[in-house]
């Protein structure tokens, strides 16, 4: 006989784990040694008809010669069934980091990955053996257990790819989300609420430790989900926790950070696990007792952090505060800063300013003034042995760039933001972004053929669209400002699409411009001082004219390199662009009153049009602002592009670094709602998935074959159903075909994760109540008019179409123009002259009637009366 064994306490990758060890040991069953926690019991309760697991009572020990023991190689972890130990031949699975005292197997499969379930499916994959969705399904919980979602410290590359290997033959998403996000039982939460009442940091090497302690009368299952929900409540670097229940203290580790093993700390007390989660119980103490052994043998399990001397840069750039404002600003274009220390003649630091503190002070002729005049005086600093993440949580919480690091009253370095973000790309920290655009290198014959194909695009445009750029470059030269158009305008007009997203960037005053402009287009003028734009509305009758123009004030100067004279010509355009988002969008059109005189293009996006990529300009792009990614893919969608090869990196790297999941929700909800508008929307959903940002966008949702042929059929609606189209949102359409096939539960937990506006709320949680029902209605071989009408009755247009899209599109059209409209020629005072006494019996004999007509058997009153009246005498009787 052949048994596969886990640990006593059996977790989701023990159970996982040896699921899957049966796909390799097809006859050997699997004996749990003890209890398993309440989350892997629920799982194999849940699955119970899909497997068989025995105690210890029900095998004859005798019989056994081979174990396979899965996620432990700690005898004492194995109950009852380590007396087999000497006498069988021992196989062994395990992630944990080895120990001296481990049992020594015939066969060992042991790496430091974040779940034994990973080492299982790899195996699987290797050798090619067939895998159920089930049991695919219990490797990928367990990966997703012990990882935290691929999120945990300790995660491989390796759990990844076994992921992916189990997605791709079947596991699903929607068990493993299950599992992953349980509620806190009654008593978890009380305990829950204790620990959160007696916690304390302690310092161990210069980190910071949270060290809790609670005490119950009874034992409380699943201590380690209670510290994992305290976790998400209040993130912390590491925490231990120690609890009392009945006559034992359990002790439980968690660690975020790479400084501090909780496997090691737990060790001491006889437990085990891995650096980022481990556990321990104890006999003989009190949790007091416990809580102060448990902060004596810390010190066993955490080294020093990195602190701020070994994260920040030095010597630092400082300008004396009494000198004037104009040198402070040489020094940074010179050395590339948008900070500077400002300090006294002792080299105290007395302030902080800023590459805008000093613009806007020339813009007021103050260039002369004294540094002290502008800078911010409450200097934030920290001291050289802050921990880098208390750094961190600083700029954070405070939205400040750049963190001063003082001792004994002296400056001895700086922190930006950029040493903290690479800090979480790897070291060393990059001291600028790195630029993933080469300046346009064409031979200059070739160039000003592009540009030459650029112009006559422009003059391609429409009529009105030629007159409103001549128009903008007459009254620019008028002002004396160098006036572009920029951005989507420019690239679809080079593409040869209709674009009436008017934008227009100033080198000079914008709003005075604006003014201007507007006076001789006849539009009105709304400012927007704080920064420096203005909205130009035109009332314009011309489809092929915009609405509204907006306008932008680009900044003044700046500096190629260090030294160099401040070009004028270009220079702040060349600024203002390197703010958008993708090389595409980086275009600009110089305008004159004969029409555009010149394309203006830094970053290399008409070679990136003509190859069909979207290419973000540095590295860091989709960190500063996550969304990007979500406009990368909808760009790339929509002209049929590809991601260039070094943005789809950084795409793949921000996604899986969690910098989606750091969005607000409403910002992820808006960029949701562009790319469901766009045509054959699905296609980008699948490009989203492919990068797997699709998961933070709408976790649990899959695009199945007929989840895309929904969504590709959806755009056909306005014409196959162009009365209920009209007053539609077809958006909210698409949406509904991405979360029909959901549960209920599901569906309406990720319609309130959008925050959708009331009505669209609304709207959506009516249609994925009751869309089935109504499915088999208007799909039931025989209709039922007056069950759909009753049913359908205050549904929104867009259920409604999506019974059209789901096969029920003559039955909803017929409900739509006719029988929604029926009405009875009787009325409740007919029903009453018939001897009804008033109340429901006459609403309900009506119902009766109303069914009937809908039939077509009581067409006129007179019918109508005689049935209401046999329905009368029915009740009578």
């Amino acid at each position: 006989m052949q048994i596969i064994v886990p640990h006593t306490n059996t977790d989701l990758d023990a159970i996982g784990a040896a699921i899957g060890a049966q796909v390799l040991y097809p006859k050997a069953q699997i004996v749990l040694p003890g209890t398993a926690n309440p989350m892997a019991a629920e799982f194999i309760s849940l699955h119970r008809y899909n497997l068989r697991v025995y105690r210890v009572k029900d095998i004859d020990l005798t019989q056994v010669q081979r174990a396979i023991v899965v996620d432990t190689a700690d005898a004492a972890r194995l109950g009852p069934l380590r007396t087999l130990l000497p006498n069988v031949e021992l196989h062994l699975y395990d992630h944990h980091p080895a120990e001296a005292a481990d049992l020594q197997g015939r066969l060992e499969v042991r790496a430091p990955v974040g779940a034994t379930c990973t080492l299982i499916a790899e195996l699987i994959e290797e050798a090619g053996a067939p895998l159920t969705p089930f049991q695919a399904t219990a490797l990928l919980v367990g990966i997703y257990a012990d990882t935290g979602s691929l999120s945990l410290l300790g995660t491989t590359d390796r759990d990844a790819r076994a992921a992916g290997f189990l997605l791709s033959r079947g596991a699903s998403l929607q068990a493993a989300a299950r599992f992953m996000e349980v509620s806190l039982s009654p008593a978890q939460q009380t305990l829950l609420q204790q620990l959160q009442n007696r916690g304390r940091w302690v310092n161990v090497h210069g980190a910071r430790i949270l060290l809790l302690v609670a005490e119950v009368p009874e034992y409380v299952g699943g201590l380690n989900l209670v510290v994992h929900r305290l976790m998400e409540l209040e993130p912390v670097p590491a925490l231990f926790a120690a609890v009392r229940m009945d006559d034992r203290v359990h002790l439980v580790g968690r660690s975020s950070v790479p400084w501090v093993d909780a496997a090691r700390v737990m060790a001491r007390f006889g437990g085990g696990g891995h650096p980022a989660a481990a556990s321990a119980v104890v006999k003989g103490l009190s949790v007091e007792e416990a809580a102060e052994r448990l902060e004596e043998v810390l010190p066993d399990g955490v080294e020093r952090p990195l602190m701020a001397r070994d994260v920040m840069s030095a010597p630092v750039k400082t300008i004396l505060a009494r000198k004037p404002i104009r040198d402070a600003e040489r020094l940074m274009l010179r050395h590339g800063h948008t900070g500077l220390p400002v300090v006294d003649e002792q080299g105290r630091v007395v302030g902080v300013v800023s590459l805008r503190d000093v613009e806007k002070a020339r813009r007021h002729g103050l260039e002369h003034a004294p540094v002290k005049s502008v800078m911010r005086s409450q200097v934030i600093a920290v001291h050289p042995d802050t921990p880098a993440d208390e750094v961190q949580e600083l700029m954070i919480e405070r939205d400040i760039g750049r963190v001063p690091v003082v001792a004994d009253g002296n400056l001895v370095g700086i922190i930006t933001r950029s040493d903290i973000l690479g800090l979480i790309y790897g070291a060393p920290p990059p001291r600028w972004h790195r630029r993933l655009y080469a300046a346009p290198d064409m031979p200059k014959d070739l160039r000003d053929k592009a540009v030459q194909a650029a112009l006559e695009a422009v003059e391609a445009a429409p009529a009105g669209i030629r007159a409103l750029l001549r128009t903008a470059g007459r009254v620019a030269e008028q002002e004396g400002v160098a006036v572009y158009a920029v951005g989507g305008f420019v690239r679809d007009l080079l593409l040869g699409r209709p674009n009436l997203d008017f934008d227009i960037v100033v080198e000079g005053d914008g709003i005075a411009f604006a003014h201007s402009l507007a006076r001789a287009l006849g539009g009105r003028v709304q400012e927007v001082p704080r920064f420096g734009t203005a909205h130009i509305y035109l009332d314009a009758d011309d489809p092929d004219l915009p609405s509204r123009i907006d306008v932008a004030t680009a900044r003044r100067e700046f500096y190629e390199h260090a030294a160099a004279l401040p070009r004028v010509e270009h220079a702040d355009l060349h600024e203002d662009l390197y703010r958008r988002d993708f090389s595409i969008n980086a275009l600009a059109i110089r305008l004159g009153s004969a029409g555009p005189s010149g394309l203006i293009d830094f970053f290399g996006g008409l070679k990136d049009l003509a190859a069909g990529q979207v290419r973000i300009l540095h590295t860091l792009s989709f960190v500063e602002d996550p969304t990007r990614l979500l406009r990368a893919v909808r760009f790339a969608h929509r002209y049929g592009f590809c991601l260039e090869r070094e943005t789809e990196a950084c795409a793949r790297r921000a996604i899986a670094e969690g910098f989606l999941g750091r969005v607000s929700r409403e910002r992820l909800r808006n960029e949701l709602l562009l790319l469901l508008q766009e045509p054959a929307c699905g296609g980008a959903l699948q490009m989203l998935a492919d990068l797997g940002g699709l998961e933070d966008l709408l976790p649990g949702v899959g695009l199945t074959p007929e989840v895309l042929s929904l969504l590709d059929a959806a755009d056909g609606l306005p014409e196959a159903e162009p009365e209920i189209s009209a007053g539609s949102r077809l958006w909210l359409v698409k949406l509904l075909v991405l979360l029909h096939p959901l549960p209920l539960n599901q569906g309406a937990a990720l319609v309130k994760r959008l925050r959708l506006k009331r009505a669209e709320s609304q709207a959506c949680l009516q249609v994925l109540a009751g869309w089935r029902i109504a499915h088999d209605l208007v799909t039931a071989p025989r209709p039922d008019p007056a069950a759909i009408v009753a049913h359908l009755d205050g549904w929104p247009p867009e259920g409604l179409l999506l019974l059209h899209l789901l096969g029920g599109g003559d039955r909803v059209a017929t409900y739509w123009r006719t029988w929604r409209h029926i009405r009875l020629d009787i009325t409740g005072a007919d029903v009453r002259a018939l001897g009804v006494p008033p109340g429901p019996q006459v609403g309900r004999i009506l119902q009766r009637v109303l069914a009937a007509r809908l039939s077509g058997e009581a067409p006129d009153r007179a019918a109508q009366l005689e049935l209401a009246r046999r329905h009368a005498a029915q009740q009578e009787e």
